[in-house]
C-alpha cells in the first residue's frame, strides 16, 4: 500500500508557500508506515500533494507525485492502489500516442486521466484512491469497492484528503469528536455507515464516487453501482465462469516485481487462492512461499465451538503439502498480543477489533520483513457466502462434516469451486478441460469490461 495526502484551495486565504511544504511534509512522516520506499511533495498555488510509497512494480522508477504533459495536456498525480488491466489500457492508450517512460501502473492511470478525465474511471480494473491535478481542478476517486480507503474534509473553503484520518490532522484539520461519531463507535463499531469519518466534519469518499475540487465549489458523482441480475446459466456454464472469473482475479493480482506469497489457513478460500498462485509460480520455474497463524499454546488450549468448529493448522499443513510450498507456521503468545493492542488501534485511528487486528498485525510484521505482497482470502465468507455447517447443532463433535466443508466437498449451491481443486498440480490444470484463458459472456468486450 502507499499513503497520498493534500489539500486544495482557489482563494486567496491559502497557505504561505513555507506553511504548505511543513504541512505536506508533517504528511509525509504521518503516513510513512504505509510507504516506507519513498515520498515526495509537490506544490502547485493553493494545492499540494503528498505521497509515500510502498515499491511494487517498476520499483527503481515511478516516483510521486508524477507529472506528465502529452500534447496542450498535464497532470499531476498521488496514487494508491494497483491496476489489474494495466497492459491492456498501456496499449490503448500508446494507439492514442502516449509514450510511456516507466512500466508502472501510475503512469498508465495518469495518461488515461489527461486522455480522458473521469470518464476514464469506467476503464479501470482494479483497487485504488488517488487524487489528479490538471492545473484547473482536482480529482479524488475511489475504487468500484472501496478497498482503498480516502477520507476527506472541507474547512473555510479548502478541502483536505488523505488515505487515513491522521494524514488530515497533519495538515492541520481538527479532529472532533460530536454525538454522531460516538454513536457509530459504540452502536456499530468496528464497522461504520458508508461515508461516515466518525470525527467531526471527516467524511469518507464512497466506492465508486469521485469527487471534483472548481472554483466554483466541491462537486460529487458516482460513476458506477453494483447490479443485480437474473442468472440465467446452467451449471456447466456457470462453474466453468466462475473457475475462469476466480483464475483471472488471483493471477491478475500476481502482477508484482516483488516476490510475493500467500496467507494459508487451510479453509477453502486460502487454499484456493493459493493453488492457483502454486501453479502459476511452477510454470515459472518458481515455488510458492505460504504462511499460516497461530496462537501459542492453541495445541493443547483450543475447544471447539460454533464459530470455529475446528483448529487451521493441521488443515494448513495439508494444503501445503499437498501444493508443496514453501511453509511457515508462525506463532504468537499473549503478551506480544497485548503490547500491539494501542498501535494497532492507532493504526486505524479508531478503535477497531482488539486482538484480531493486533495479531494481523503482529503476523504482517514478520511476513512484511521479507515480502510485500501477500494474497489472502480475507471476507471472501461476506462476498460468497456459499459454504454453510451441515451439523450446525453438533459442530465440535463431526470432524469429518468440518473436514468436508473445510475442503470444499460440501459446498452449496452447484459446488462451483470443486473443479478449482479437483486435480493434482502436477498433472493439469485447475479448471474444467477447455476453459482456460475464456469465458463464454461477454468474450468480445474490451479488455477493461471482459467478465
Amino acid at each position: 500500500m502507499c499513503g497520498i495526502a493534500g489539500f486544495c484551495s482557489f482563494h486567496q486565504d491559502t497557505f504561505a508557500p513555507e506553511e504548505a511544504r511543513t504541512r505536506l511534509l508533517r504528511c509525509v512522516e504521518a503516513l510513512r508506515h504505509r510507504g516506507p520506499d519513498g515520498s515526495g511533495i509537490y506544490l502547485n498555488g493553493g494545492t499540494g500533494l503528498a505521497h509515500t510509497r510502498l515499491a511494487i512494480i517498476d520499483p527503481k522508477g515511478a516516483p510521486q507525485p508524477m507529472h506528465r504533459r502529452h500534447g496542450e495536456r498535464g497532470g499531476s498525480l498521488v496514487y494508491n492502489g494497483e491496476l489489474y488491466n494495466t497492459a491492456e489500457l498501456r496499449g490503448y492508450l500508446a494507439r492514442r500516442g502516449h509514450i510511456f517512460e516507466t512500466s508502472s501502473d501510475t503512469e498508465v492511470l495518469l495518461a488515461g486521466l489527461m486522455e480522458e478525465g473521469a470518464d476514464f474511471l469506467e476503464k479501470l480494473n482494479g483497487i485504488f484512491a488517488f487524487a489528479f491535478w490538471d492545473g484547473l481542478s482536482l480529482l479524488l476517486a475511489r475504487d468500484r469497492l472501496g478497498v482503498k480507503p480516502l477520507y476527506y474534509a472541507t474547512e473555510a473553503e479548502r478541502l483536505y484528503f488523505g488515505s487515513e484520518p491522521k494524514a488530515l490532522f497533519a495538515l492541520g484539520f481538527g479532529a472532533r469528536l460530536e454525538d454522531n461519531g460516538l454513536r457509530e463507535l459504540f452502536a456499530l463499531g468496528p464497522a461504520h455507515t458508508p461515508g461516515n469519518g466518525i470525527f467531526a466534519g471527516l467524511r469518507e469518499v464512497l466506492p465508486a464516487e469521485y469527487l471534483r475540487m472548481t472554483p466554483g465549489g466541491l462537486h460529487k458523482r458516482q460513476y458506477w453501482q453494483l447490479e443485480s441480475r437474473p442468472h440465467t446459466e446452467n451449471e456447466a456454464d456457470t462453474i466453468e465462469n466462475v473457475a475462469f472469473l476466480v483464475q483471472d482475479a488471483v493471477e491478475r493480482q500476481m502482477v508484482s516485481d516483488v516476490p510475493i506469497c500467500t496467507f494459508l489457513s487451510g479453509g477453502l478460500d486460502s487454499s484456493l487462492i493459493s493453488s492457483i498462485a502454486a501453479k502459476k509460480l511452477a510454470a515459472q520455474g518458481r515455488r510458492l512461499t505460504t504462511f499460516s497463524f497461530d496462537f501459542a499454546g492453541n495445541e493443547d488450549y483450543y475447544k471447539a465451538n460454533a464459530f470455529q468448529p475446528s483448529r487451521d493448522a493441521p488443515f494448513a499443513a495439508e494444503m501445503a503439502e499437498y501444493l508443496q510450498t514453501e511453509h511457515y507456521a508462525l506463532e504468537c503468545d499473549n503478551a506480544a498480543l497485548a503490547d500491539l493492542l494501542e498501535t494497532a488501534m492507532v493504526a486505524r485511528d479508531f478503535p477497531g477489533m482488539a486482538d484480531v487486528d493486533a495479531s494481523l498485525l503482529y503476523f504482517c510484521r514478520i511476513v512484511g520483513q521479507d515480502y510485500k505482497v501477500a494474497l489472502t482470502g480475507e471476507t471472501a465468507d461476506e462476498c460468497a457466502p456459499t459454504r454453510y455447517n451441515p451439523n450446525p447443532a453438533g459442530a465440535s463433535g463431526d470432524t469429518k462434516s468440518n473436514q468436508r466443508a473445510r475442503n470444499g466437498s460440501v459446498f452449496r449451491p452447484a459446488s462451483l469451486c470443486i473443479p478449482l481443486f479437483q486435480r493434482p498440480l502436477s498433472k493439469g490444470h485447475f479448471f474444467p478441460p477447455g476453459s482456460e484463458g475464456r469465458c463464454s459472456r461477454k468474450a468480445n468486450a474490451p479488455p477493461w469490461g471482459r467478465c
